[in-house]
């Protein structure tokens, strides 16, 4: 599966003098300012809180891109309301194979098989 296109648009256009006095108003806290006191400014707080919220998904997905093993890379993982199928594609040694693990929660118990492919 191909990584799809970015959906955002680029915020601002600033270089040089400019994109430093938006750095200058962040190294003054200013975020933070709103962020105590968000009553005085809703509609920003609401935006901040969205970025931290997004702040957020970055740091777990890179606390998850890099607990995995070097030689492990993950791919996307398939769910309907009672499988999941994750594939990994693993290289030891120079040898790849895909390994495709299904989790079967259908009977109230998870069951899970796995299987592994080389690859050539």
């Amino acid at each position: 599966m191909a990584l799809a296109d970015k959906k955002y648009e680029t915020i601002h256009d600033k270089t040089g003098g400019d994109k430093t006095k938006l750095k200058d108003e962040f190294d003054n806290g200013y975020l933070s300012k709103i962020a105590d006191v968000p009553e005085k400014e809703p509609a920003i707080s609401a935006l901040v809180y969205q970025i931290g919220l997004l702040q957020e998904d970055i740091d777990e997905l890179r606390r998850y891109i890099v607990a995995l093993a070097p030689d492990e890379k993950p791919l996307p993982t398939i769910s309907t309301a009672s499988h999941t199928v994750d594939f990994t594609v693993t290289n030891s040694k120079g040898a790849y194979a895909l390994v495709t693990t299904v989790v079967d929660s259908s009977s109230g118990k998870a069951v899970t098989k796995t299987a592994s492919t080389t690859l050539r």
